[in-house]
């Protein structure tokens, strides 16, 4: 891609839960993200409702949470959401030692299929890390799955690199120490 695409990140508001809606029980979603389950509009109000307020509940306490819809050109084409990764166990109960204090974590997914294999994910991952991550944070956490291949390479383009695997080594844990000068 030789151009700079127009990305917005719209907060998430309950009225794109439609779109998560679809996009979450999407095979192409379900297979890295949503633990493979069948969602109804209600789970995903059910889940996502809090997020639109800026806080998911973890052990009885609010841990703050931003999300939002990723756009280009205005038109609403995946979810990413960044939070700090001290504040929400890994998926397997691991812990994260020996990483920089100020460490956020974020997930993403790309829901419209015609937006994939495009170079989308870098441009996304890019505006984002200098918009919303490197103001606040020195570092960035990512914890794809080792089978997603797009994924990895979309990270390592955006300047992640590998720092383990998960112990069950189902994922990859990356970081990006978020070097990049800020524009």
């Amino acid at each position: 891609m030789s151009f700079q695409p127009l990305i917005s990140f719209i907060p998430l508001h309950s009225s794109h839960f439609p779109l998560l809606h679809k996009w979450m029980n999407a095979e192409h979603v379900q297979k890295w993200w949503g633990e493979n389950q069948s969602w109804t509009l209600e789970d995903i109000s059910s889940k996502y409702d809090t997020y639109c307020k800026g806080y998911k509940v973890v052990e009885g306490q609010k841990k703050t949470i931003h999300s939002f819809i990723i756009e280009i050109s205005s038109q609403p084409i995946g979810f990413i959401q960044y939070y700090n990764a001290y504040d929400f166990p890994r998926e397997r109960g691991e812990m994260l030692t020996g990483l920089p204090k100020r460490l956020a974590a974020l997930d993403l997914y790309i829901g419209e299929t015609s937006f994939f294999g495009k170079g989308f994910g870098f441009y996304i991952l890019d505006r984002f890390l200098k918009e919303h991550i490197s103001p606040s944070f020195e570092a960035c956490f990512v914890d794809p799955n080792c089978h997603n291949i797009r994924a990895i390479k979309a990270y390592e383009k955006a300047g992640f690199v590998p720092i383990s695997h998960s112990s069950e080594k189902k994922d990859i844990w990356m970081i990006n120490l978020l070097t990049h000068p800020a524009n």
